[in-house]
């Protein structure tokens, strides 16, 4: 199971999601979804233009947690 961090990530940066979406061109509500663990899949442009908004790398976002016996 992939956990995604973003919202964790906002809070220690004091960014709000929609400060994020603005600093992105992602709309709000693919960000509240990404920050919420509601998406199934994130587009890679999406991930990138994240990656460079926050100045970090992949791990501090996503995190990689065996529950399903893989």
């Amino acid at each position: 199971m992939i956990n995604i961090k973003l919202r964790t990530l906002l809070e220690q940066r004091n960014m709000t999601q929609s400060e994020l979406a603005k600093r992105t061109e992602i709309r709000p509500s693919t960000i509240s979804d990404l920050c919420n663990n509601n998406t199934d899949f994130i587009k890679l442009d999406y991930l990138n233009r994240i990656l460079r908004a926050l100045k970090c790398c992949l791990n501090d976002i996503l995190e990689f947690k065996d529950g399903d016996g893989l």
